[in-house]
């Protein structure tokens, strides 16, 4: 049985409640190495708490030196979670927020799973 794709139904972006599903590992390990620094948590807790902010907003949030926060900032552009977007003679930054919660989502899959397998293996000990 042949399955033909309307072309706009496949230029769609998935849809957020099922990119846990299918998260790659690779993107999930991307994601969490970006948010365990704790610089980079913060400065994401603070853009998202914000809305969005200038890269001049960020750095005035830090005691940190301007390619120090710069370094922050592509880790987690990279990852994904915060979008740039250049304004004139600024960057405006923002969260992902489908991807970060997609991200919640797998780390809590993955985190029920891992907690469901030690309480078996524990209990077969």
């Amino acid at each position: 049985m042949l399955l033909l794709r309307h072309p706009a139904v496949s230029a769609l972006p998935p849809d957020p409640a099922r990119l846990s599903i299918h998260m790659r590992s690779s993107e999930f390990v991307k994601i969490a190495k970006a948010l365990a620094d704790p610089t980079r948590l913060r400065m994401l807790e603070g853009i998202r708490a914000a809305g969005k902010q200038t890269c001049s907003e960020v750095c005035s949030c830090f005691k940190l030196s301007q390619p120090t926060i710069s370094h922050h900032i592509k880790m987690l552009e990279s990852s994904g979670v915060l979008h740039a977007k250049k304004s004139g003679a600024f960057h405006v930054l923002s969260v992902n927020e489908p991807l970060l919660r997609a991200f919640a989502r797998h780390a809590a899959g993955e985190a029920g799973k891992s907690a469901t397998g030690r309480a078996s293996h524990d209990r077969a000990k």
